[in-house]
């Protein structure tokens, strides 16, 4: 399933597997000037290309090597040899080899499986650039969602392409692999670009995008305040879940795990970790009870072991 929308000079060429008629879950390719940013699944490549056979497709930029990002970009590539495809370093080896993904099975049925592309360029910061007739769009490192994630900002009309460093609504669930340390960081970086465009990789622009981006950045930060403070009284996982969340979302069953509102915790404890380390007397039991039993040792020993420089990681 494919819908189209266009925002002045930008299209966004929606695509989705369709369940009974409905679209399942969004994922967008952006055209503007003759420049594609992703190419959307496998399941939806053949319309892709049709629907482009219309429009000029000189150069093709990825945001990010996920299979719902790169899946039509194989077909795209025999269609429009001379096109130039672009992505980060990192994003490079993924899809040059697609099997490194370790997509789960629920990956490959809603989307499909990519197929190996070669020749991908690398565009990897601000000083990178893709420039079409019309505009000039700079790759903006932002991971976070991916470990390869770029955005492209073109800042004369300041339109940002922000692939999936943005997702909209409230989170319930996460994958183990996402860094909500990146995302964050990712955020305000976005919001410093102080965009006037947000093109979504769900495909909802945003007109205003600057308090949705400072809201998202005060949402997953004070969850992650939220997280610590239940973890200072002591709530179980299981417990924080069914206290900030609920329970576990439904993507749960139907991913196998994979999304979980447990993972999101574990994201935020990471967090915490990094912004807001515990305080000694947070520590848990066990290693309040072996510092009890350090009073064993003698001043000597223990003026020994403060000054052998150990760092807190």
């Amino acid at each position: 399933m494919i819908d189209v929308v266009q925002d002045g000079a930008v299209y966004a060429i929606r695509m989705s597997r369709s369940w009974f008629g409905r679209p399942f879950y969004w994922t967008t390719a952006y055209w503007l000037d003759g420049l594609l940013i992703d190419t959307g699944p496998a399941c939806t490549a053949r319309q892709l290309a049709k629907l482009l056979a219309r429009l000029p497709v000189r150069q093709i930029a990825i945001t990010h090597a996920h299979e719902d990002h790169i899946g039509g970009l194989y077909l795209l590539r025999r269609q429009f040899p001379d096109a130039k495809v672009y992505a980060s370093r990192q994003a490079i080896p993924l899809i040059e080899n697609p099997q490194r993904i370790e997509m789960q099975w629920y990956r490959r049925l809603l989307w499909g499986e990519p197929q190996p592309v070669q020749g991908v360029e690398s565009l990897d910061s601000v000083e990178d650039r893709l420039i079409t007739g019309d505009y000039v769009l700079r790759a903006i490192e932002t991971p976070g969602h991916s470990r390869d994630h770029t955005s492209y900002f073109e800042p004369r009309y300041r339109w940002l392409f922000s692939g999936d460093a943005f997702i909209g609504g409230r989170d319930v669930a996460w994958t183990p692999e996402f860094d909500l340390f990146g995302v964050i960081s990712s955020l305000r970086t976005l919001a410093s670009l102080r965009p006037e465009r947000l093109f979504a990789g769900s495909g909802t622009v945003r007109r205003t995008p600057l308090p949705d981006l400072h809201g998202k950045i005060s949402a997953l930060a004070q969850l992650a305040q939220e997280v610590g403070r239940l973890d200072g009284d002591g709530c179980t996982t299981a417990e924080i879940v069914d206290l900030l969340f609920e329970g576990e979302p439904r993507i749960k069953v139907w991913s196998m795990g994979h999304f979980s509102a447990a993972n999101l915790v574990e994201a935020c404890r990471s967090y915490n970790a990094i912004v807001a380390p515990p305080a000694a007397d947070a520590a848990p039991p066990e290693a309040r009870r072996m510092r009890g039993s350090s009073s064993n040792f003698t001043d000597s020993s223990a003026s020994r072991s403060s000054g052998s420089g150990d760092v807190r990681r």
